[in-house]
């Protein structure tokens, strides 16, 4: 079985090449939204009804500038996933002020992220760096890395296995291709993902009823620019979660073709960045399976701009899972081409001891004696140390 390397990306990993972090998303969300007509911008009322809530609830007295972002979406989240509104509700995958806040997200993030000859040497070195067979889970919804690797022709894919064919006794891994790919999992979506299952829903609805003409849609309608391909390739179950889920190539023309977040425009497919994001976790459980059992075949975990925020506390159950299995099965093992397993290596941007003190503290499961940290960000020096650890392809 081929050894691979795991990295989990943070948003302070895409913080060098000018992407903001989660708190500087807020203040411009609720600008872009601000634009909007406002028979349609539900976000406001939205905030009023949460800020009445935290005070009669809790006896918080706060100004809509003091939410914090991470609960309020949390407190939307629940309000759609327990169907409070009955009829009233919006979409499947939730209501206004949610899909709003998708909208806004997916044109932000397109608008800044670099590509091209723009991309920063440092990504393009850390794509270099990356080998056939290893894994990268990132939780952020930018298409930084896929642009990287893409300039330097390193292969991917973004779903978890290959087969050369499925059937309902099981599957056959197609190894020889996965042998040459790096798997890149985004664990809570992505900008250029758009979901077609709700419209195909549409689409045969209007077909029983006798109605010929396509229905509109940002991404799938007949009048749409989008230039959308499936995200799976090859062979896939039927009941794949993500059967019905595409990727949009020409993204960044899409988004600009909205001159402010639209209910009738391009909704990514992410989750927001919630306190209860995990309730619509349900497409992304495969790409955690068997994680916590994978310690033994890992040669490292690299740790990158993922600062294991509070609001993502379901991840610290499975990241304890990853590392503490991978710092204590087989450490001492010499494999038969003389690797052996590196330090769990922690990057983030720590830059007084009271931050770096609260760093390790969120990662006080982390057997010390078995990792490294780099609090001085995501940099050269960073690339350095992932350099200097053996990588799966032996270089």
């Amino acid at each position: 079985m081929p050894k691979f390397r795991i990295f989990v990306l943070g948003a302070g990993f895409s913080k060098p090449a000018g992407l903001p972090l989660g708190n500087e998303l807020w203040p411009e969300i609720r600008k872009r939204a601000s634009r909007m007509p406002g028979e349609i911008n539900h976000l406001e009322s939205d905030i009023d009804n949460y800020i009445r809530f935290r005070r009669e609830c809790y006896g918080d007295d706060i100004a809509p500038e003091e939410v914090e972002f991470e609960n309020f979406l949390g407190y939307l989240d629940i309000e759609h996933y327990l169907g409070l509104r009955g009829s009233k509700q919006w979409d499947s995958e939730g209501n206004e002020s949610q899909m709003i806040v998708k909208a806004a997200i997916g044109q932000i993030l397109t608008e800044r992220t670099p590509h091209g000859q723009k991309l920063p040497q440092l990504y393009l070195d850390f794509a270099e760096e990356l080998c056939p067979c290893d894994y990268v889970l990132t939780f952020n919804y930018d298409v930084l890395l896929e642009r990287a690797l893409q300039a330097v022709g390193s292969r991917f894919r973004l779903f978890p296995n290959r087969y050369t064919q499925k059937d309902p006794a099981g599957g056959t891994i197609d190894s020889l291709r996965e042998l040459d790919e790096i798997a890149v999992l985004k664990m809570h979506g992505s900008v250029d993902w758009f979901d077609r299952g709700s419209y195909s829903d549409l689409e045969e609805s209007n077909q029983r009823n006798g109605f010929s003409e396509k229905p509109p849609h940002a991404v799938f309608g007949p009048d749409s620019i989008a230039k959308a391909v499936p995200l799976l390739e090859g062979p896939q179950y039927p009941d794949d979660p993500l059967r019905h889920m595409y990727r949009v190539h020409n993204v960044d023309s899409l988004y600009a073709s909205y001159a402010v977040p639209s209910l009738l425009g391009p909704i990514p497919w992410i989750l927001n960045p919630s306190t209860a994001k995990v309730i619509y976790a349900e497409k992304m459980r495969d790409f955690w399976w068997g994680m916590g059992q994978a310690g033994g075949w890992i040669l490292g975990v690299n740790m990158i701009g993922y600062s294991l925020p509070k609001h993502d506390d379901y991840i610290q159950q499975a990241l304890f899972s990853l590392i503490t299995n991978y710092q204590n099965s087989w450490w001492e093992a010499e494999y038969p081409d003389g690797r052996r397993k590196q330090p769990v290596l922690l990057i983030d941007f720590r830059p007084d001891a009271k931050q770096a003190e609260d760093y390790r503290r969120r990662y006080r499961f982390v057997n010390g004696n078995k990792a490294v940290y780099h609090l001085a960000g995501f940099n050269e020096e960073a690339l350095s140390l992932i350099r200097t650890a053996p990588s799966s392809a032996g270089h």
